[in-house]
């Protein structure tokens, strides 16, 4: 979606206008004297003469106080606001410039920031400015919003990188699309020692070829270095020619994103979606990265609701609390991706006389506008603000009720993937110490988020660490969403069978690794309904199928090549799949009748037959000694070994190869009869 890159102060002031007119019954100050009264309040603060020729420029431009004050944070005002009265004295021009002062106020923005000074920010505003005048930026830096600017203003992690020297390397050395940045990484290669042996995670990696090349960036590119080096060096390669871009932290890993098209955010070598932006405005999460960036490419919506702030401040001053929350409810409705109006929004609520309905009403507009953007963040909100003053804390079906809403407000992953899990824990928290009452909470999540399958495997997964060795807890849980998704079975949608294999892929490795027969059956019993039936069915062997009824386990269940959700039905006549991975290749059945064998049937993948050459087919009374039956010669798909006569009793039966990594079986049935 493209957004106008600037809008005329008609524009953006009428929807203010309009909606103060049903609110107010006497004179107000306008949004544009509120605007000038703000920004003259930081003139004084920063003891800047308020009839000088800056003074004057700045209050005589409504789009200018409104790039200095509503694109995004504005840490110590008089400050950033002392910086760009100095970088203007260097520069008077840049007032009647929109690119020129749009850079200008970023540099100024970002100065207590990064704790610069003039001496820091004036030279790094000059070269974007002279680069712009030589043509050598990208066509994307004259529409940058001064909030993106922002990422410019400040630079990357590595400081080193942000030299004007490095800045020029780059310049001159990596001049490419901005969709292309996000390669740029790989401009320096990936080296772990240099060429003395030194790592780069000691202190004289680099410290030999300081003298070698002209700045840090040619240095890096020269030497190499690993994620940390090459992330800083894409990011700021990006920055150098006029692109927003932000350096990341991922575990065990550096990343870094670009911004390729307006409004657009593209993360570069990045192996999880488990990030933390080195620039952020409040939070450090990709979350809430996008929210930040989502806020300031709808300027209308963002301007406007800095109006209404501004005026929800000027009630507040006047003691008038229920016009101010009159007025912030509109700013949040305006633009719920403005983290400064959810704030204000308990702020207000903080002071003066507030009944019960003024948070829930909050309440209700977290649901309706921010739950549906971001969950990360409306739940952070939630859990900080408004939870400590609607919950009743013996209460627990109020406190239940209240955070299933949350859930059910949810769209998907909203901005971005993030710590449900996390979210999770919090909210277990609030339920106090009664653990019933929290298994049934997260029982009605899975049901709630089934359909979906989108909050499914976190919920499962924190409930699993949770009931671990309490089996009964454990049982109960999972029988709770097994009648649930039961319950869904007529219906079959991809959303059922999506959830059945989530389910699937997570529990019946546990099962059986735990020897678990009733819980592997029970959400095996499930799959029957999500994939189709084996065709292949060879000739049986006398007795029963003893196979079925128990556990199948695998080393490493769900590599890259198996799916877990298909493991029931190798032990079933309805037959499965499954892919090993490691060596020894062992696939192990834990039987569902202990009996005397009189034959194994197994059906293999339909391909790679010489795999099984060689493997061993053993037998076992309970698990932990093993006796030789059978070794497999022949190539082929169907393979009976025939066990009538030696007297075989077993409780276990597995096929080990010693040789290879790879056993892959459609069937895997043990016929016998059953023996107590």
């Amino acid at each position: 979606m493209t957004i106008p890159r600037s809008m005329p102060p008609s524009r953006i002031l009428t929807p203010v206008l309009i909606a103060l007119s049903s609110l107010l019954t006497w004179a107000v100050p306008s949004a544009n004297d509120l605007l000038k009264r703000k920004t003259g309040e930081i003139i004084t603060e920063a003891k800047l003469d308020p009839k000088g020729k800056f003074a004057k420029a700045l209050l005589a431009s409504t789009e200018w106080q409104h790039e200095f004050l509503d694109s995004g944070p504005v840490e110590d005002p008089a400050k950033a606001l002392k910086v760009l009265a100095e970088i203007w004295e260097s520069d008077p021009a840049l007032a009647s410039d929109a690119i020129d002062r749009g850079m200008a106020t970023a540099c100024a923005l970002e100065s207590p920031r990064r704790k610069w000074t003039l001496t820091e920010v004036l030279p790094r505003y000059r070269f974007f400015t002279d680069k712009w005048d030589q043509g050598l930026l990208n066509m994307m830096y004259r529409d940058l919003s001064v909030f993106e600017r922002r990422y410019l203003a400040r630079g990357v992690q590595h400081t080193r990188f942000n030299t004007l020297a490095s800045m020029q390397y780059h310049n001159d050395e990596v001049c490419l699309p901005s969709d292309k940045y996000t390669g740029a990484c790989w401009y320096a290669r990936w080296i772990l020692h240099n060429p003395f042996g030194d790592s780069i995670h000691g202190p004289h990696y680099y410290a030999p070829f300081n003298n070698s090349w002209d700045n840090y960036a040619e240095i890096v590119r020269n030497v190499g270095g690993v994620c940390g080096s090459l992330s800083n060096f894409g990011a700021a390669a990006a920055l150098a020619n006029g692109i927003p871009a932000v350096t990341m932290g991922e575990p065990g890993h550096c990343a870094y994103a670009v911004m390729t098209k307006p409004g657009q955010w593209q993360p570069a070598y990045s192996l999880s979606w488990k990030r933390s932006t080195h620039t952020s405005f409040h939070g450090t999460s990709w979350g809430w990265h996008i929210l930040v960036t989502t806020a300031q490419q709808d300027l209308e919506a963002t301007r406007t609701s800095g109006d209404y702030r501004r005026l929800a401040r000027h009630y507040s001053q006047k003691n008038n609390f229920t016009k101010a929350r009159e007025v912030i409810a509109l700013a949040r409705q305006k633009q719920p991706a403005a983290w400064a109006n959810w704030t204000l929004s308990a702020e207000l609520l903080e002071k003066g006389k507030t009944i019960p309905a003024d948070w829930k009403k909050l309440h209700a507009d977290v649901l309706s506008h921010l739950a549906p953007l971001g969950g990360e963040i409306a739940f952070h909100f939630l859990h900080k603000h408004v939870y400590p003053k609607i919950l009743d804390p013996k209460d627990l079906r109020q406190i239940q009720k209240v955070l299933v809403s949350a859930h059910q407000a949810l769209d998907g992953w909203g901005l971005g993937r993030w710590d449900f899990q996390r979210t999770l824990k919090d909210q277990l928290g609030l339920l106090g110490s009664d653990i019933s009452a929290q298994d049934h909470f997260m029982a009605g999540l899975f049901a709630i988020h089934a359909e979906k399958n989108t909050f499914t495997a976190d919920i499962l997964g924190l409930q699993l660490e949770r009931t671990k060795g309490d089996q009964k807890r454990f049982h109960a849980f999972i029988n709770s969403i097994r009648k649930s998704l039961a319950k869904g079975s007529t219906s079959n949608t991809d959303q059922y069978k999506n959830v059945i294999s989530t389910l699937a892929r997570s529990v019946l490795p546990k099962a059986a690794a735990a020897g678990d027969k009733a819980t592997f059956q029970a959400i095996g019993k499930l799959t029957a309904g999500v994939f189709d039936k084996n065709s292949v069915t060879p000739e049986k062997f006398p007795g029963i199928l003893l196979s079925s009824g128990g556990t199948f386990a695998i080393q490493q269940p769900g590599n890259r090549w198996d799916d877990p959700s298909r493991h029931w039905g190798v032990i079933e006549e309805h037959g499965g799949d499954f892919h090993t991975n490691i060596t020894p290749a062992t696939a192990t059945i834990q039987l569902g009748n202990y009996g005397d064998l009189t034959g194994v049937v197994l059906v293999t993948r339909n391909g790679q037959f010489a795999r099984l050459v060689n493997a061993v087919l053993q037998t076992s009374i309970d698990g932990k000694e093993w006796t030789d039956v059978h070794t497999f010669k022949q190539h082929g798909r169907i393979h009976r070994i025939d066990l009538r006569g030696k007297k075989i009793s077993a409780g276990y039966v597995r096929v080990i190869h010693e040789g290879q990594p790879s056993l892959h079986f459609n069937k895997f049935h043990v016929y016998g009869n059953k023996k107590n």
